[in-house]
């Protein structure tokens, strides 16, 4: 037997005995009730029926932006950045350039479509464009990103756009 002496050491013993009571309480109680008269399965479904409430499968609301929804057409200030580099290739005007054809892309890689030996791509899809412009005789295979990053794709072989090769500094003798 504990003797409790003190005011204090009864209030705490007091308090102790009536946390333990409400937990074990709220812990067993609901438990026991809820098993101890279960409704059966049927007996549910045939309230579900008799109310007529029938719920099919629904889709939680998406929280993610929708997807952009994609034309199949190049944009035009792309297609305008094909023609300036290929006019410049071809030393003609811009307004002489004729498309062949242009389509969207899925690039598998960084390479977009135009592997150099010896260079490490982004092994990611690339979301792109295949353009094929004609100046004059020629024609020059566009290959780029939806940014506008571009390279010209000929005979396996990647070219840089003209601006960027002018840029570059020329090996000295």
């Amino acid at each position: 037997m504990i003797v409790l002496n003190s005011p204090s050491a009864r209030w705490s013993a007091l308090t102790l005995a009536v946390t333990c009571a409400a937990l074990s309480a709220g812990c067993g109680g609901g438990a026991r009730e809820q098993t101890a008269n279960p409704t059966p399965v049927e007996q549910r479904r045939a309230v579900v029926e008799k109310e007529g409430v029938t719920s099919s499968p629904q889709r939680a609301p998406s929280t993610e932006a929708p997807a952009e929804q994609s034309t199949g057409e190049v944009p035009q200030q792309i297609l305008a950045l094909f023609q300036e580099d290929a006019a410049r290739r071809a030393l003609v005007k811009p307004e002489t350039i004729t498309v062949v054809s242009a389509t969207e892309q899925q690039w598998s890689d960084g390479a977009m479509g135009c592997p150099q030996p010896g260079q490490m791509y982004t092994q990611a899809l690339i979301a792109g464009y295949r353009v094929v412009l004609q100046a004059g005789a020629e024609k020059y295979a566009y290959h780029s990103d939806q940014r506008g990053r571009f390279i010209v794709c000929a005979s396996g072989l990647a070219f840089a756009p003209v601006k960027e090769q002018m840029k570059q500094p020329t090996p000295s003798e």
